[in-house]
């Protein structure tokens, strides 16, 4: 390969990597945009770990001496919370 040649090839490769560079930039923000929202309740999950520490450890304390209760406020919980995904699913789509 001559001096020329190699010159050539080298702008070729040195315009493929700022195009391959801009490429991957723009990728970053794309993927950062979809997962904004993901990142926005894992941050909040990560924020309340010790209010979940603490819940969880009473939870199981209560759930020792009175199971059946649990149980019972676990349904409890589940069908509000299905309910409420419910409402939220109807109504969204209007």
């Amino acid at each position: 390969m001559s001096i020329p040649d190699r010159a050539i090839e080298k702008v070729r490769l040195l315009r493929k990597i700022e195009r391959q560079r801009g490429e991957l930039s723009q990728a970053g923000s794309d993927w950062l945009e979809a997962t904004a929202k993901i990142d926005h309740y894992w941050v909040k999950l990560v924020d309340m770990r010790k209010y979940l520490v603490v819940g969880s450890s009473l939870l199981a304390v209560y759930g020792i001496r009175h199971p059946s209760a649990v149980v019972r406020w676990s349904r409890r919980a589940f069908g509000i919370w299905g309910t409420v995904r419910l409402f939220r699913k109807t109504i969204g789509n209007k």
